[in-house]
């Protein structure tokens, strides 16, 4: 894949090159006859050069009241953060690498209800339906990007795209993630594959959406190395290799699969508007109904083939303590119907005095397996059973102009295995002017059973069953956020009351074991957040910070402050080379980390260790060129000024510092 990145690079110098030689071009002399039917035939070609303002996408968000499509975004900004745990705005915390297991460093509520198997680690790297893009392509749409660091970390992504027909487009889109780190067994692959369809009639008034997801995450696990403080010695930097220093695990692996298919319809009843206006094309409906249908196939699965030589798990194993082969699977069937109405002025310029109202029913259908098997397959222990949720929706807004509206949004299990979880939201937009901003104040309930993963546990190191000790766990919010394109200010508050918050700690029972635990009292937490960008010419400054406070430290394992700046200068060259030059920031303050259990592949409170905080820094060059944009960073530039190294997670140490070269091309014909 390096030769492919060369040759490309290769060819866009040659494309630059051309700029100086647009008009240069091969003569026929004394053919004055061959020349004039050139002419001719040229002149009688379509004159549309097809540039990525005839691609644009819908998603099922922008879908949900009224068909929204957007531009693609071919812009520089952000393409050097490639990694999934690793963006600016939401930082995380894993156990090294790219394609291994990893969670939010700042708080982030989940704001789901009913059944819940519990298996999130490698989430991040999951493709799901809310992420697919639905195109409509007026010429064949395809999108290239691959990023190399060498061995360590290689990406590949492609997307293809073409309408069959004007109403109709279909697509496919490609993920590799291939990561072998810098210590043994340490690798991390993750494939993920989706196809697409979007059909629309003449009419506009009905619309399918098929998508079919496929998920493959493999990650390999070893346990951390032996030498828990190497990396911040002098001889961790004199080592021939870090692949040569000992691990604690050599075999052990996590594979999880979801595949999941979604065929999604909606039919408009009555009237129909339009709104356009530089990036946003809407089609609003007076009647809408939708229904959904989802099924997902989910297995989680546990591997280990060695002695445990250096104290990883319990040493007491139900089935056998030197081979594992714990599997979890869980089929998911959903069926949603929704009646939404809209009633609204007519032949207005703007939306105004909107009423909006959603009337619908889901149903899930859940198929749980959870086995230990043993070395010649055969099961070991067995445990499966099947959960019903019938949840009652509903919508009611009212959009009193285009600066101002109000939303409340109900979600209610009525019946099921898990009747009584809600979640009732409340939101409201009030947009003052152009230069004054917008306040954008929200609120929300929640009430959640259990994840499966705190009930009852079972596998070959740890087993636990908790059924009817844990209560759900409710939440409240209220956020009041202003947001200022014109000063370019997002700020918001958000304050959090949570009870019956569950977490893993330290089982009190079993040493190197796990379990599930219940904080019994209530949680205030506190979280500011401040965005801002400044620019001064052609030199700019991104920053965005984080202060999160809270009165349980030692349950809610967070810092209290989250830093990020990025730093560049852009510049034009030759009227055509869009170029950046810039440093990534990231910085927050020391606190208690988290621990890694690779066996249930959770993180939990373990040891209160806490770990020096430094500020990690990344140096990069991003070209912009026509259709392609291409950047080289340098990870972890400052590496040795004010550490060797760091963690987020005990006894994982992080990438060190890296070189790495990417690009992404678009094709439009």
């Amino acid at each position: 894949m390096q030769k492919i990145f060369v040759a490309v690079l290769f060819s866009l110098l040659l494309g630059l090159t051309n700029v100086y030689a647009q008009d240069l071009k091969t003569s026929i002399a004394g053919n004055k006859e061959l020349d004039s039917l050139r002419k001719k035939e040229e002149s009688s070609k379509d004159s549309v050069i097809f540039t990525a303002k005839y691609i644009r996408y819908t998603t099922r968000k922008l879908t949900k009241d009224s068909i929204q499509t957007l531009p693609i975004d071919t812009a520089l900004a952000n393409i050097q953060n490639f990694s999934p745990i690793a963006q600016p705005n939401r930082p995380t915390v894993g156990t090294g690498l790219i394609g291994l297991a990893a969670i939010a460093l700042l708080f982030e509520p989940v704001k789901t209800i009913g059944f819940d198997a519990g298996s999130h680690s490698l989430d991040l790297y999951k493709f799901t339906h809310n992420d697919i893009k639905f195109y409509r392509a007026r010429s064949p749409f395809t999108s290239l990007s691959y990023i190399s660091a060498g061995d360590n970390v290689q990406l590949l992504k492609i997307i293809h795209s073409q309408n069959i027909k004007p109403n109709w487009n279909f697509g496919a889109n490609f993920n590799r993630i291939g990561a072998n780190g810098f210590y043994a067994h340490q690798r991390g692959d993750v494939l993920n594959g989706t196809l697409f369809t979007w059909y629309q009639t003449k009419n506009k008034r009905y619309n399918l959406w098929v998508d079919a997801v496929f998920n493959t995450m493999k990650a390999q696990e070893n346990g951390s190395i032996l030498k828990d403080d190497i990396i911040f010695l002098p001889a961790g930097d004199n080592l021939v290799t870090k692949k040569a220093e000992p691990v604690r695990l050599n075999t052990v692996r996590q594979l999880n699969r979801d595949n999941s298919v979604m065929i999604r319809q909606s039919y408009f009843v009555g009237r129909i508007d339009s709104t356009a206006n530089s990036t946003t094309q809407n089609i609003l409906p007076t009647n809408k109904i939708t229904h959904t249908f989802a099924y997902t196939n989910s297995a989680y699965s546990f591997k280990k083939d060695e002695q445990d030589e250096h104290g990883i798990f319990p040493t007491v194993a139900a089935a056998d303590l030197v081979f594992t082969n714990d599997s979890t699977h869980v089929k998911h069937m959903q069926n949603e119907f929704i009646y939404s109405f809209f009633l609204r002025a007519k032949n207005s310029s703007f939306i105004k005095n909107e009423l909006k109202i959603d009337a619908g029913i889901r149903n899930d259908i859940y198929s749980f397996n959870q086995w230990v098997l043993q070395r010649d397959a055969s099961v070991f222990y067995g445990r499966n059973f099947n959960v019903q949720n019938t949840t009652l929706l509903g919508a009611l807004g009212y959009r009193f102009s285009d600066k101002v509206d109000v939303d409340l949004n109900i979600q209610q299990i009525f019946q099921g295995r898990n009747a009584g979880d809600y979640l009732y939201e409340a939101n409201s937009n009030f947009a003052l002017s152009n230069k004054a901003g917008k306040i954008v104040m929200s609120a929300y309930t929640q009430n959640k059973s259990p994840e499966e993963i705190f009930n009852r546990y079972y596998g070959n190191h740890y087993q636990w069953d908790r059924r009817g000790d844990f209560s759900r766990t409710k939440t409240t919010n209220f956020t009041f956020a202003y947001v200022n394109q014109f000063l370019k200010l997002d700020a918001s508050a958000s304050y959090y009351l949570i009870s019956n918050y569950l977490y893993f700690g330290a089982s009190p029972t079993l040493a190197k074991a796990i379990a599930p635990f219940q904080h019994s009292g209530e949680i205030s937490l506190l979280q500011l957040k401040l965005g801002k960008q400044i620019d001064a010419g052609s030199f700019h400054v991104n920053a965005y910070g984080v202060y999160q406070k809270t009165d349980a430290k030692q349950v809610m394992r967070m810092p209290e402050v989250y830093v990020f700046a990025s730093i560049y200068k852009d510049q034009t060259f030759f009227k055509v080379l869009k170029t950046q030059l810039g440093v990534d920031i990231f910085y927050n303050d020391a606190y208690l980390s988290k621990s890694y259990s690779p066996a249930t592949s959770q993180f939990y409170n373990g040891d209160a260790v806490t770990f020096s905080a430094k500020p990690v820094a990344d140096v990069w060059l991003k070209f912009g060129l026509r259709r392609a944009n291409l950047f080289a960073k340098y990870q972890y530039v400052n590496q040795g000024w004010f550490s060797r190294g760091y963690y987020t997670v005990n006894r994982y140490p992080m990438p060190d510092r890296l070189l790495v070269l990417g690009f992404t091309w678009n094709f439009y014909d």
